[in-house]
C-alpha cells in the first residue's frame, strides 16, 4: 500500500511539474551574446559587444533582471498585447522572423521592441501562444 501511494506521489508530482513549463532561468552570458549577434549581425561588435557604449550592460541587465517567460494557460484569450503586433529590431538583420512558436533554446527577446526600461512591470503573449513574457522595471 505504501508503495502505491510513493508512486502516485511521483506520478502526480512529475504530471505536475511537466504542466507548469515555467522559464525562470537566467539567460548565460553566452546566450545573450547569441542574441545580440542575432539581430545585429556583423554590427554586434561594433555597436554593442566591443564598444565603449553601455548598450552591452543595458541588454545584459534586461535579458538578466527583467525578462521572465512564463506558460499560463490560464490566460487564454486574455487582451495580453501579442509580440506578433511589435515592431521587429530588424535594422541590422532584415531577415529577422516572429517566433510563431515559443522555443526556449531559441527565443530571443531582444528581436522585439520592448522597452528594456519599462515603469511599471508590463506582459506580452508570445505570438499566438500561451506563454507570456514579464518585462519588470530596472531595479
Amino acid at each position: 500500500m505504501k508503495k502505491h501511494i510513493t508512486y502516485l506521489i511521483l506520478l502526480l508530482f512529475f504530471s505536475f511539474s511537466y504542466g507548469q513549463e515555467i522559464q525562470n532561468k537566467k539567460y548565460s552570458d553566452q546566450y545573450i551574446e547569441d542574441c545580440i549577434r542575432e539581430v545585429f549581425q556583423d554590427q554586434a561588435d561594433i555597436l554593442v559587444l566591443n564598444s565603449n557604449s553601455i548598450r552591452y550592460s543595458f541588454m545584459s541587465n534586461f535579458m538578466k533582471n527583467q525578462v521572465v517567460v512564463e506558460y499560463h494557460p490560464e490566460y487564454k484569450g486574455k487582451g495580453f498585447v501579442s509580440t506578433n503586433s511589435l515592431p521587429l529590431n530588424n535594422k541590422y538583420n532584415p531577415k529577422l522572423q516572429r517566433d510563431n512558436f515559443y522555443i526556449s533554446s531559441t527565443f530571443n527577446p531582444l528581436k522585439y521592441e520592448f522597452s528594456i526600461n519599462p515603469n511599471k512591470k508590463t506582459i506580452y503573449r508570445i505570438g499566438t501562444t500561451d506563454y507570456l513574457i514579464i518585462i519588470s522595471p530596472s531595479k
